[in-house]
């Protein structure tokens, strides 16, 4: 990249002064502006300058932000952060925030982007699918994170997803236009890797090498691209999204069977947050392990314990769960240098789900009332869009749990330890404020 790159040398600070940066879209279009002093320009300014060469309309302006990301780190800027200041700390951020070897911070390099904001809600997002300019870009976005697995889908859902890939790309599917081995060899611009070159995860493909598991899923795209062929007539109504997260890395303690001479290595782990809940992914694996929303956690922030420098910040999920005749709560602890982040982007997004539900619960009302219709709302807010024409594929749950995959302590109603599967005892107790 021309500019803001974090590999800089001794140099004066004029020489920085006067920068063009580039700031890259997730279509792939990347756009040049001129900086007057790099070294106190903030984010809003550059903001501004963006959506003035991208002609975003005034009503659309609070869809998107500047970001600056890496491979290790994705960072969405506040109004008074100095874009050009953070990308020359960058290694200095990497270390406090990522556990990333040596090597690796080596050669990670920052772009800025613009991309969707993170505290978007649904109805906002919803009400500009008419603009077909923000429609392509908020798809280009969800598409390049269901691609490189940031998004993870069951194999249907990856299929389904492909078959409206493979429309948009080549239009209605015909079997003499597009015989066996058409999208065979470019099967990366239509599912993510993880769908033929990792088999044993697939029950279908267990076995088989990945020529054959490829073969396999490019039949099962034909069939999707089939059926989406008799239901949509135009690009915008195959443009569906799917969830929209801000994602961490982090670790989770890994469930062991049997008997293990040495520790089990943690599990990685990535962490997406939205303004609906969080969500908890395995990054080998790219599976769905836990889904909730926030009016059904709570959850805590701790630093590692004085003197052990060797510890990571932990953030802490407790959720309830019906287990037999015995209502139970289940506590998750994921260890990450992002905790800290992870904690403000949940704070940030009950403060919002707060103020929304003020204003539109009238007052006065009770407190068991306003938890109620916050249920209500999220319960709204979560459901499948209906858009009359579109191909929507209708959800399968809401929340996921897989409890089995994951290392829980679990407590009675009285906060006594039932069982425990991790090391680390809780030594305090949640607020719950969203329990009744």
């Amino acid at each position: 990249m021309p500019s803001y790159n974090v590999c800089t040398h001794t140099r004066p600070t004029s020489f920085y002064r006067n920068l063009e940066v580039c700031v890259f879209m997730k279509d792939g279009s990347v756009h040049e502006l001129y900086l007057e002093n790099a070294w106190t320009e903030h984010a809003s300014e550059l903001l501004l300058k963006v959506e003035d060469c991208l002609a975003i309309p005034p009503e659309a302006k609070d869809m998107f932000a500047l970001w600056i990301t890496s491979p290790l780190l994705q960072l969405q800027l506040k109004p008074h952060h100095v874009p050009f200041k953070l990308c020359r700390q960058w290694h200095d951020l990497l270390d406090k925030f990522t556990t990333a070897t040596d090597e690796q911070k080596a050669v990670d390099e920052p772009v800025v982007c613009y991309q969707r904001n993170a505290f978007l809600c649904k109805e906002r997002e919803m009400e500009m699918f008419s603009n077909t300019k923000i429609l392509v870009w908020l798809f280009s976005e969800a598409k390049s994170n269901v691609l490189t697995g940031n998004y993870p889908c069951d194999g249907e859902d990856y299929e389904y997803l492909g078959g409206i890939l493979s429309w948009l790309a080549h239009g209605k599917y015909d079997p003499e236009i597009h015989p066996t081995g058409f999208l065979k060899s470019n099967l990366t611009e239509y599912v993510p890797t993880c769908m033929y070159r990792e088999g044993d995860r697939w029950s279908w493909l267990k076995g088989k090498t990945a020529t054959a598991a490829a073969g396999i899923v490019e039949q099962r795209l034909f069939r999707q691209w089939d059926q989406i062929s008799e239901k949509v007539q135009t690009e915008t109504e195959a443009m569906q999204l799917f969830m929209k997260c801000v994602f961490f890395s982090g670790q989770i303690e890994k469930v062991s069977s049997g008997i293990h001479l040495r520790d089990c290595p943690d599990r990685p782990v990535r962490v997406g947050i939205n303004r609906d809940g969080i969500f908890i992914m395995d990054s080998c694996k790219q599976e769905l392990l836990l889904g909730r929303m926030f009016d059904s956690i709570s959850w805590e922030y701790t630093e590692p314990a004085k003197g052990k420098p060797n510890c990571l910040p932990c953030l802490w999920l407790e959720f309830d769960l019906d287990q037999g005749p015995q209502k139970c709560s289940k506590l998750l602890q994921i260890f990450s240098k992002q905790s800290v982040m992870m904690n403000a982007m949940i704070e940030a997004c009950v403060e919002e789900l707060n103020k929304k539900d003020r204003a539109i619960t009238p007052p006065p009302v009770s407190e068991k009332k306003s938890v109620v219709g916050g249920l209500l709302r999220v319960a709204i807010e979560t459901s499948a869009p209906v858009l009359i024409g579109m191909p929507v594929k209708e959800p399968k749950t809401s929340l996921c749990a897989k409890t089995n995959r994951l290392c829980l302590s679990t407590y009675s109603d009285n906060g006594e330890l039932i069982e425990s599967k991790c090391k680390v005892k809780r030594p305090f107790t949640f607020p719950s404020i969203f329990r009744l």
